[in-house]
């Protein structure tokens, strides 16, 4: 990775994704949206993200093993519920998208059998939002280490 930065998105651009970010907080329960925010950064591999999203959990009361074991989930099925896995199996499958059939119809009707018909759609949106960031966030390199009270875990150096 190089050191060189790159010009910010103008600010007027982010309205949109405000947008949508407000939208989520509104109708994606505070525990999910961690799960799908630290999932798909860790995929992702958004160094930004991923140390505000594990700052941010951690704040709320996850431990740094519950947030590693949500980055990593595919090795630590069994902490997850049901309802969990399928919201994070969703988040996989969004974020890695690659065609109709990345999203099968089973795994779209277990996520709307645990999260109902809007809960499905509202995450989804999450997963939307949280992988549009992380493109602009990697993309324009945003410096991790210029989020406030990150500290070497959120950094991902512990």
């Amino acid at each position: 990775m190089t050191d060189r930065n790159r010009k910010p998105i103008p600010k007027v651009a982010y309205a949109p994704m405000l947008g949508l970010e407000t939208y989520v907080r509104a109708r994606v329960e505070k525990d999910f949206s961690h799960l799908v925010q630290l999932r798909a950064s860790a995929l992702n591999q958004c160094v930004y993200c991923l140390a505000m999203h594990r700052r941010d959990a951690r704040k709320d009361g996850w431990s740094k093993d519950k947030v590693s074991q949500a980055e990593d989930w595919t090795n630590h099925r069994d902490v997850f519920s049901d309802a969990e896995q399928a919201a994070l199996e969703l988040t996989d499958a969004v974020t890695q998208i690659h065609g109709e059939e990345s999203v099968p119809d089973e795994l779209w009707d277990r996520v709307e059998a645990h999260h109902g018909e809007k809960g499905a759609r509202n995450l989804l949106m999450a997963i939307v939002t949280i992988n549009a960031w992380n493109r602009i966030g990697i993309t324009t390199r945003l410096d991790p280490r210029s989020l406030a009270n990150v500290d070497a875990f959120d950094l991902g150096e512990e």
